[in-house]
């Protein structure tokens, strides 16, 4: 994980970066098989050389925990650059990356917005959440 970020950084990515800002999830037709997805994390400003924590959440229309897949990315420039080599996870209910391979993002990010896109499939149905990333510190 720590690699995928400085390397995307590293490629000259954050040059002329454009603002991007937190979107809605792509909204899923309501019923049986709509999904919510949430991306949670204790800040939208993850100090830089720091592990970030974030939470990726997925429930039915009823609130209730389904089984999904996620894929990760890092939007800069109009190019996405997957995180983890674009591994696909499996969960149910909700998702973070473990102690030790949080996301990090290097000095060099500083002073620049990324935008932190994840991607679940459940139930069916495939929705996209993008949260918007500040490096600071």
């Amino acid at each position: 994980m720590i690699s995928d970020v400085k390397r995307l950084l590293a490629a000259g990515a954050l040059a002329a970066l454009s603002c991007f800002g937190a979107g809605a999830a792509l909204a899923a037709p309501t019923g049986a098989g709509a999904i919510r997805v949430t991306i949670s994390s204790p800040t939208h400003h993850p100090k830089v050389n720091v592990g970030w924590p974030v939470t990726i959440t997925v429930t039915n229309a009823a609130g209730k925990s389904v089984a999904g897949t996620l894929t990760m990315d890092v939007l800069a420039e109009g190019m996405t650059y997957p995180i983890d080599n674009g591994a696909v996870y499996h969960f149910v209910g909700s998702w973070h990356e473990r102690a030790g391979n949080l996301i990090t993002f290097p000095a060099y990010s500083r002073g620049f917005t990324l935008t932190f896109e994840v991607t679940v499939k459940a139930l069916g149905r495939t929705v996209r959440k993008r949260f918007a990333i500040d490096a600071v510190g």
